[in-house]
């Protein structure tokens, strides 16, 4: 099953998301990609939508920030976009405040995870902000840290409105901050070519996927697909012995002889929840987290498995 990549455009508020999101949609067209568009803005109207233009399919999500109180909203847009268009590519523009963990973790929801890529988080820097940035409060300073430190990808843009030693010196002050990943020093977010930000990932389909965001980028991501059920206090055990590196899981699965198909399992930072469903969903688990051994996962959860299977026959 072909996946559809999800690129993440973040930064702060005027640092020229947009302007970039419009030269990427010219050169997308150019290479006869679909792609679809989803704006995330925190006020009633989105200005960017009429600048995107209607000839490109489009979701908003207004009045709100996908990384806080529009989550399940945003997976609804995904789904709509994936059944109606199945576009290529999706380009997810988020709001100036919004950290680029947040919308990430957004993303991964259990029930679109098997259909999507997350390739890359982009963030746009206004190298003049950036500059007189300690101007501004500490909670905002601190937001634009963020935001660079979790992006593999990161746009230096108006680079024209700072002289040639600030852009040397600048640049060496966000390489600090993030000293991995890929940089684009541009002016109206005029990227020369698409293969400045489009990573090439060849996702392998099989019974335990990952997620891919580029390897440049600090956080990593993994989903697993049950085949069967879990023991519950086996599943429990193992999940009080996961190393701190592992930040947030999230999905459904089933337990053996529970009156309940399913259970919404929920953990952010080593404590967790499971909560019992009407519905049935698809068996999976996401996972995210930083430099934790997947193939470990993998075997851990399918033994498991197997020795749910084992037991239920004795």
């Amino acid at each position: 099953m072909k996946k559809i990549e999800i690129y993440i455009l973040g930064g702060f508020l005027g640092s020229g998301k947009t302007t970039l999101l419009q030269t990427i949609l010219e050169q997308e067209k150019k290479r006869k990609k679909k792609v679809a568009v989803l704006l995330n803005e925190i006020g009633e109207y989105s200005v960017d939508t009429d600048i995107i233009g209607r000839e490109t399919p489009l979701r908003e999500l207004l009045n709100g920030c996908i990384c806080c109180t529009m989550k399940d909203q945003l997976e609804l847009q995904l789904l709509s976009l994936y059944q109606q268009h199945q576009p290529d590519v999706i380009y997810i523009e988020t709001t100036g405040v919004a950290h680029p963990l947040e919308v990430l973790d957004a993303c991964l929801s259990p029930i679109i995870a098997p259909y999507i890529d997350v390739k890359s988080i982009i963030s746009v820097i206004d190298l003049s902000r950036w500059k007189d940035r300690k101007k501004l409060n500490k909670s905002i300073q601190k937001l634009l840290v963020e935001q660079i430190k979790y992006s593999d990808h990161l746009i230096l843009n108006k680079s024209d409105l700072v002289t040639k030693e600030d852009q040397l010196s600048l640049q060496e002050e966000i390489r600090e901050v993030n000293t991995k990943a890929q940089m684009s020093k541009t002016t109206y977010g005029n990227i020369s070519s698409l293969e400045e930000i489009n990573h090439s990932f060849h996702s392998s389909v099989d019974n335990h996927t990952e997620l891919h965001v580029h390897h440049h980028l600090h956080i990593q991501t993994m989903t697993y697909q049950f085949e069967g059920k879990v023991i519950k206090e086996e599943f429990e055990k193992w999940i009080k012995e996961l190393p701190g590196t592992i930040y947030r899981i999230k999905g459904f699965l089933q337990f053996v002889g529970s009156e309940e198909d399913t259970y919404l399992f929920q953990y952010s930072y080593g404590i967790p929840y499971s909560f019992p469903q009407k519905k049935s969903f698809p068996n999976n688990l996401v996972f995210i987290g930083e430099k934790f051994d997947k193939e470990k996962l993998n075997k851990e959860l399918k033994s498991l498995e197997e020795s749910a299977k084992q037991k239920s026959f004795l």
